[in-house]
């Protein structure tokens, strides 16, 4: 089960959001993996709160970029979101990391940040593999 998985959870919670070339310890495809089971397993209020958390940290402008990137997948299952309203946000992200593989074997937020993907920005990536560490830090703290 997801929540027992102790070794994955402190291996989320060590890594640095800072190392975006791909040599860390945790690939942001990694990292979108483990937020997609971590959101299938989670309940709906824990979901909610952590992405609350997440968005809450960042500036106008990222959100505005992440809600962009989001209605601009192809893959992705939500066609419109408020970035100004954190909680449309975070349902929205929650939706997208919670929507079924595709015929790649992807999720859509896997394939939003992978190479070409609507979210491959460096910066983003370090946002995603940040989300992945404060997951694994609130699960190792007994959620």
């Amino acid at each position: 089960m997801f929540f027992d998985q102790t070794d994955r959870h402190q291996q989320m919670a060590k890594i640095d959001p800072r190392d975006t070339n791909g040599d860390g310890t945790v690939s942001p495809q990694e990292a979108a993996a483990y937020i997609q089971d971590y959101m299938a397993n989670a309940s709906p209020e824990e979901r909610q709160q952590i992405l609350r958390d997440y968005i809450g940290g960042m500036s106008p402008e990222q959100r505005q970029q992440m809600g962009n990137a989001i209605v601009n997948s192809p893959a992705n299952p939500v066609q419109r979101v408020n970035h100004e309203d954190p909680n449309d946000l975070a349902d929205a992200y929650a939706r997208t990391a919670q929507a079924p593989r595709q015929d790649n074997g992807k999720s859509p937020l896997e394939a939003a940040f992978s190479e070409g993907g609507m979210l491959s920005n460096p910066m983003v990536k370090a946002g995603l593999v940040g989300l992945a560490g404060m997951i694994g830090s609130r699960l190792l703290r007994g959620r």
